[in-house]
């Protein structure tokens, strides 16, 4: 009996949108695992371990800014997006996030420019004339968090997919270009990598088509939810995300900058790992937040093949890294058999995150991040500083452990 009750539950699945939208995902998350092997390929190759430490330093530097000034304003927006069932409110809701996402890409620029002023006796000489080249350009990272979180909101989960691969597709068809005629330098990568995402985001930015008609009564809505549920995550993910980001950072001062490449290619590898469950948490945002758990075929769908994605990562990576990398490159191994746990880990957190956001428990979501943060610094300036790179691939493990066990707890107690 409960065989066949399994099995029409499995059918159902298949034949509903969420399932083509959660596809969409799993196959944008297929695209970037091949897209982001190969990006890191063709950059480890043409920039070196210094140059591409570099990179990737400046990469998470701006992600890390971003992150630190969003003040929550995305989160607060997806939400209310997801419970709006209003045409043209939903159009001025979208004109407001791309305003405030104006404002905060404003704030950024000004913060990272000063900032660059510092840098350089922080970390490495030269990182901070870089910074103030392309300040104009950081608007990318605000606005990139933004319309995520509006495609999410507003489940418009296949524009969503096409927008998580499209900057880094043309990116990767960039650099192949500009290295059969030019050589490739840190500046030139940067200048690619900036401007496709930037031209990415105005079309997506055009395409919701946002209402920018009534913008004083819905700022202050969006402020007025944000008091009350975008800002307690917000104050969560600077205490969980914006340390994790931050461990790249410290990584480059307790070690050097080619340490955080070897670090930073890891992420990279493993980072997919995620995708799986996260998409299916993304895609069924929206029906969350009318729901009292979550489907448990959505579980065991997710957990299948999140098993089945681990178990062939772990048999291929060594073989993969050797074959594709320079071999300066094979520090990166064995931080990838850490990492692949941690990941998969905080995807299956993010998973349960979805619906814990969806039902506006924005404290709780703080409660666990100040938890999970505390375990990101506690690991970042014991083991990084002891171990290095491997130091902050053990961190992510624990991090993630513990970022997976406390949305559950939450989520167990939300439950009806």
């Amino acid at each position: 009996m409960f065989k066949k009750d399994l099995t029409q539950n499995l059918a159902r699945l298949l034949y509903r949108k969420e399932t083509g939208q959660v596809a969409a995902l799993y196959v944008s998350s297929f695209a970037g695992i091949a897209l982001g092997f190969v990006v890191s390929i063709v950059n480890t190759r043409l920039l070196g371990p210094q140059w591409y430490g570099d990179f990737k330093f400046l990469v998470n530097l701006f992600t890390l800014g971003a992150t630190v000034t969003t003040f929550g304003f995305f989160s607060t927006g997806s939400r209310l997006l997801a419970k709006c069932k209003n045409e043209h409110i939903r159009g001025e809701l979208v004109g407001g996030l791309l305003t405030i996402a104006s404002l905060i890409s404003l704030l950024l620029i000004v913060v990272l420019f000063v900032f660059s002023f510092f840098v350089d006796d922080l970390f490495h000489p030269g990182l901070g004339k870089i910074i103030r080249l392309f300040s104009p350009l950081l608007f990318i990272f605000p606005f990139k968090t933004c319309l995520e979180n509006i495609m999410q909101g507003s489940n418009h989960i296949f524009q969503l997919a096409i927008f998580q691969r499209a900057s880094q597709a043309l990116y990767l068809i960039g650099v192949l270009t500009v290295s059969y005629l030019i050589p490739l330098s840190l500046t030139i990568c940067l200048t690619l990598q900036l401007g496709f995402a930037a031209l990415v985001i105005l079309v997506m930015s055009l395409s919701l088509k946002p209402a920018l008609n009534r913008m004083g009564p819905i700022l202050s809505q969006i402020y007025t939810e944000n008091r009350i549920y975008g800002f307690h995550v917000y104050v969560g993910v600077f205490a969980n995300v914006a340390t994790a980001m931050l461990m790249g950072l410290l990584v480059g001062y307790f070690v050097n900058t080619i340490a955080v490449g070897f670090y930073s290619l890891a992420l990279t590898v493993t980072m997919p790992l995620s995708f799986i469950p996260s998409a299916f948490g993304t895609t069924l945002f929206k029906t969350f937040a009318n729901r009292t758990c979550i489907p448990k075929t959505a579980f065991l769908a997710a957990i299948v093949l999140t098993a089945c994605a681990l178990t062939a990562f772990l048999l291929l990576i060594d073989t993969i890294v050797t074959l594709v990398y320079p071999p300066e490159f094979s520090e990166v191994i064995p931080l990838a058999y850490v990492m692949a746990i941690g990941m998969v880990l905080h995807g299956f957190g993010d998973f349960v995150n979805r619906f814990l956001g969806a039902h506006g428990k924005g404290k709780e979501l703080r409660n666990g991040a100040f938890v999970v943060g505390a375990f990101l610094i506690a690991g970042s300036f014991t083991l990084i500083p002891a171990y290095g790179a491997l130091g902050a691939a053990l961190t992510k493990v624990f991090a993630g452990g513990m970022y997976c066990a406390i949305m559950c707890y939450y989520y167990r107690k939300t439950e009806i």
